[in-house]
């Protein structure tokens, strides 16, 4: 599995915009108050039209399942436009729901951030404090992600793509062989579009006080049009 996503992710680095898929921006929203909801941005230039696209999900933290009326998507089919532009409109287009929630009333805090752009540690482990600080202490976790082959819909299979899921397991750092399983995949969204491939992206923890889970942002690599593109999910987690 580390070879294959390291193999990915230097495709992703080296190859040209006019060979290789899109790679996705991500940036925390927040959480609600009482930490039940949960919502993060992901935007970019799309593959093949390069046109700017943005994306809002809204998270319900105690199901695991988007909020009614999301995600909102974004995208402009002009060349001209910025993802500046498309960020903005889809942040529009989410502000009720956004704002019925109190999402970002809890800024929450992005206490690790590693995307597949980082190349000096493990992309299927991370290692966190779950309140920021200059001194480690109480609340330093391990998350580690598995593979495994899955069955996809009949268009992965035509496309040659190998679909797969993923589990994640999380342990405290002093016991790091007690470690258990908080979330694994039953089936594969469509919306995935033939996902191949995950690594762990980066966490966002509630405030202070806060009941609100730990959100363990995944990287995917899916199929695009020029070639594979890497989107962000978002799974709540409790330590």
């Amino acid at each position: 599995m580390k070879l294959q996503l390291s193999a990915i992710a230097l495709a992703l680095l080296t190859a040209s915009a006019a060979s290789a898929g899109d790679v996705a921006e991500m940036r925390p929203l927040g959480f609600s108050p009482d930490g039940k909801f949960f919502a993060f941005e992901q935007f970019g230039e799309q593959d093949g039209s390069g046109f700017a696209y943005a994306e809002i999900q809204v998270i319900d933290t105690e199901t695991d399942r988007y909020v009614p009326g999301t995600p909102v998507s974004v995208l402009i089919k002009r060349e001209e436009a910025s993802v500046g532009e498309a960020r903005r409109e889809s942040l529009k287009q989410a502000k009720d729901i956004l704002e019925a929630r109190k999402i970002g009333d809890d800024p929450g805090y992005l206490v690790a951030l590693a995307p597949i752009s980082e190349l000096s540690g493990k992309i299927d482990e991370l290692r966190y404090q779950a309140f920021p600080g200059f001194y480690v202490a109480e609340g330093v976790y391990r998350v580690s992600l598995e593979e495994f082959d899955v069955k996809g819909e009949d268009l992965c299979a035509s496309m040659d793509v190998a679909v797969r899921g993923f589990a994640l397991s999380i342990a405290d750092d002093q016991t790091p062989e007690a470690r258990r399983e908080v979330y694994r995949d039953k089936s594969i969204p469509k919306s995935r579009n033939c996902p191949s491939a995950y690594a762990i992206g980066g966490v966002v923890t509630p405030g202070y006080g806060s009941n609100g889970p730990h959100m363990i942002m995944v990287q995917v690599s899916s199929l695009g049009f020029e070639g594979n593109n890497l989107r962000w999910l978002a799974v709540p987690v409790k330590p």
